[in-house]
């Protein structure tokens, strides 16, 4: 048995080879008795000892009285396992008869020791159970980024069929308990669900890879929903899946329409902001001119007379005319109406500059992009802190007075 194994270890991998190699079949002749006849050095040595002239049941550790009752626990007709040791090993044994006229009466008996095949059998049964574990920690490791995605995510076969979904997913488009079993075609509208079902005939990356267009999608109430693809292919042992991810874009569209509109009304508040800053330039030179000119043709003018005026009375009449022109330049003309302006916010004074110029209410909402009825309540708290009570004086009328006067 043991050259047939020879023959054929060739053609196996060299672990497997090798293997085949330690398992040997141990031969043992023995007379019609059970006394061994003949044994090779190889069985001589694993057996520890000479052993011709010793009963085989007697080695193998079999309590017999002779042969016929060792054949009777261990026929010729089939292979029997022995157990030896503490440790649990086994021998195979088959017993072959010898007889008719080429050889004497007696028994080939073939012992194969165990040993190895136990050892080889725990060690397969360890790499199994440390494969095992890994995958059940592949497969908690997958679960747990699945379920806490917050994206909707699905996966599905090559027919369409939703395989499994995320809490996401359930919430977002749960027509019932369950999406599984459903086509994930089902999610989207007719014109998308054509665009998905080309896509998963096409798609070959096996990497995350966003759809370029938006689809439109409904939700559980059937509503329809702007949403962005994400597809790849995961090729498994048992078949090929598609991992789908679904963006609701609904929120972000509305936040990117929002940020326009507020894009818009910065632009136009600086608009304002630049026409406003215009305008108090345009002020502050006319201020200068004016300011210029007073003090050209009015204060040297009485300077000179004051300097020139011998009679100390008519210089000190020059000296007032001097100090009060000076004192209506500084602004120091203690007018009410100067000190009730200070008591208004600036953009209550703008809007008293607008209405003085006789601009309508909802043009001055277009100027400083509010809407009029914003205008209609500063017009309110200014009347209020200018303390114009009822209907009787005109808010533009009171403005054009105070500031003519």
């Amino acid at each position: 048995m043991s050259s047939n194994r020879d023959d054929h270890s060739d053609r196996l991998p060299e672990p497997i080879s090798e293997v085949f190699e330690s398992f040997s079949d141990f031969v043992l002749f023995t007379d019609a008795e059970g006394h061994i006849c003949s044994a090779s050095d190889r069985v001589i040595e694993f057996f520890g000892g000479p052993l011709q002239g010793r009963a085989l049941w007697s080695i193998l550790g079999v309590g017999a009285c002779g042969i016929d009752e060792f054949l009777k626990a261990y026929p010729v007709t089939g292979v029997h396992e022995i157990p030896y040791g503490e440790s649990g090993g086994s021998y195979s044994l088959r017993m072959i008869p010898l007889c008719g006229p080429y050889c004497s009466e007696g028994y080939v008996a073939v012992v194969t020791n165990n040993a190895p095949f136990v050892e080889l059998h725990e060690t397969y049964e360890e790499r199994i159970e440390d494969n095992i574990a890994a995958l059940d920690d592949s497969v908690a490791l997958f679960n747990a980024l699945f379920e806490a995605a917050q994206d909707p995510t699905i996966l599905a076969d090559s027919s369409f069929r939703i395989l499994t979904s995320n809490p996401s997913a359930e919430r977002l488009f749960g027509r019932s308990t369950t999406l599984s079993g459903n086509s994930c075609l089902s999610l989207f509208s007719a014109e998308s669900s054509k665009v998905v079902r080309d896509h998963f005939e096409t798609c070959t990356t096996e990497i995350p890879v966003p759809f370029e267009e938006f689809l439109t999608a409904r939700d559980s109430s059937g509503k329809e929903i702007t949403v962005e693809l994400m597809m790849h292919k995961v090729r498994l042992q048992s078949g090929t899946v598609f991992h789908v991810g679904l963006r609701d874009m609904t929120n972000i569209q509305r936040l990117e329409t929002g940020l326009e509109e507020t894009r818009e009304q910065v632009d136009g508040m600086n608009v304002a902001l630049r026409t406003v800053i215009e305008s108090v330039e345009e002020e502050k030179k006319d201020m200068h001119e004016d300011f210029a000119i007073q003090v050209r043709e009015q204060i040297l003018p009485a300077l000179d007379r004051m300097i020139k005026e011998p009679l100390p009375r008519m210089r000190r009449s020059f000296g007032r005319f001097i100090k009060e022109r000076l004192s209506a330049l500084a602004g120091e003309t203690g007018d009410h109406f100067e000190d009730l302006l200070l008591k208004l916010t600036p953009r209550e004074v703008e809007i008293c500059r607008y209405i003085e110029a006789g601009k309508s209410t909802e043009h001055i909402g277009e100027l400083l992009s509010i809407t009029a009825d914003t205008v209609r309540t500063h017009r309110k708290n200014i009347r209020r802190k200018l303390g114009l009570q009822g209907k009787s004086v005109s808010l533009i009328s009171y403005l054009k007075h105070q500031v003519g006067s």
